[in-house]
């Protein structure tokens, strides 16, 4: 399974140079204010980790990793282990630089509001996760993405119109008083949807053929 890992880390950084430009360009705008940053180095990592599926059903990879010993358990656990190394490292990068552009701007770090900023992208990285992964793994890379994208149109839609009728206020102040506890609630959170995720990713290719 290391090797699984390895495979998906050396396609990551094969198709990392592509993603230079975009973060020089979003960090910049980051000290500006304009975007935090906290968002931005997460999110391009995971979009170079999903990059990976498109390179696996290009290269017929899956074929031939199925015939490996525990080669279709191993798959599915790899992509979720490498993503997961892949956010806490991409996390700790974008924490640092936070902290710096803080200072530089500011002399002063505000550690609360950047953890908390954190937090959040990383609960987001992991809700995409835990949605995609079964998708790409059932449909493939190019029709997981669309489905994805029609699923959260969708979600995104219905909570619209659940909005027109519950009491958002109060939705908001709830959330607003959960966030003392998002140390603690998100990895707890993260861990629950990727342990589904990742059971129904299994349960889709242990029966998918190839």
């Amino acid at each position: 399974m290391l090797g699984l890992i390895k495979k998906d880390f050396l396609l990551i950084k094969a198709n990392s140079k592509s993603m230079v430009i975009i973060f020089i360009v979003y960090l910049m705008l980051a000290f500006q204010g304009i975007f935090d940053v906290t968002f931005i180095v997460p999110l391009i990592g995971i979009m170079l980790f999903i990059s990976t599926f498109s390179y696996d059903d290009f290269n017929n990879w899956n074929s031939y990793a199925v015939t490996l010993p525990n080669g279709r358990k191993n798959v599915v656990r790899a992509k979720y282990i490498a993503s997961i190394i892949l956010t806490i490292i991409l996390g700790a990068v974008a924490l640092a630089i936070s902290i710096g552009i803080g200072y530089a701007k500011t002399n002063n770090i505000n550690l609360e509001e950047i953890l908390s900023s954190l937090m959040g992208t990383i609960l987001s990285n992991v809700i995409i996760i835990s949605l995609l992964y079964p998708i790409v793994f059932k449909f493939g890379a190019t029709n997981g993405r669309i489905i994805l994208f029609a699923v959260v149109f969708g979600i995104a839609g219905i909570g619209a119109l659940i909005a027109k009728f519950i009491d958002m206020p109060f939705i908001i102040n709830m959330i607003n008083g959960l966030d003392s506890y998002s140390l603690i609630a998100i990895p707890i959170i993260s861990i629950i949807l990727l342990g589904i995720s990742y059971l129904i990713s299994n349960k889709i290719y242990q029966s998918k053929e190839f």
